[in-house]
């Protein structure tokens, strides 16, 4: 799972607690914050869920996770993503395919979204459902793939992540290059931002 900065943190600095102990100490608050902030639950439940799986404490993140889903409140990025991608380390691929078929099913719009699952998907294997996963994502964003031009992806950080995400993970699953491939591949090869 990668680690994300927490936005509650000592001194309102971004704090990433390195060590099991210090892991479990922020999981803690941010699981209290929660409880005590009912509009900020889902995002500390998420948060807190992630740092206890990193400490080992697997059943308490994926309570959780279960916790933060049934409230129902925003997540940054995506909640489901988050939790598949915990799914997917404890080996429950099927679990994990289930969540990113409920979050497909929410017709989700948020770029966010689909980077999340889609490199979720690639890195536990998934490469051509990670493709169209992405490949939804950039049709909800622009509209039809087939009018996006090279200036479309350059002048947007988040169509050129969706992008280049699914250019990763079509490679993977060793697809022939299109039209969005070949713009964002250029782009790519002209920048070290991505």
């Amino acid at each position: 799972m990668a680690r994300r900065a927490s936005r509650i943190a000592p001194g309102d600095i971004e704090y990433v607690p390195t060590s099991a102990a210090e892991q479990v100490a922020h999981a803690d608050a941010l699981r209290r914050h929660g409880q005590d902030h009912p509009d900020h639950r889902a995002q500390d439940f998420a948060e807190a869920a992630e740092y206890y799986a990193f400490a080992g404490d697997h059943e308490t993140a994926e309570n959780l996770f279960r916790a933060a889903l049934a409230d129902g409140g925003r997540v940054a990025g995506s909640l489901h993503g988050y939790y598949a991608d915990f799914l997917f380390t404890r080996d429950r691929p099927d679990e994990a395919l289930a969540l990113i078929e409920t979050a497909r099913k929410a017709r989700p719009d948020d770029p966010d979204v689909f980077v999340i699952i889609g490199e979720t998907l690639d890195e536990h294997g998934h490469h051509e459902q990670a493709a169209r996963w992405l490949t939804t994502g950039l049709v909800r964003y622009y509209g039809d793939l087939a009018e996006i031009t090279v200036d479309d992806l350059e002048d947007d950080p988040d169509g050129q992540i969706m992008a280049a995400d699914r250019l990763r993970a079509r490679r993977n699953a060793e697809l022939a290059p299109d039209h969005i491939d070949n713009l964002i591949a250029a782009i790519i090869e002209n920048t070290d931002e991505l």
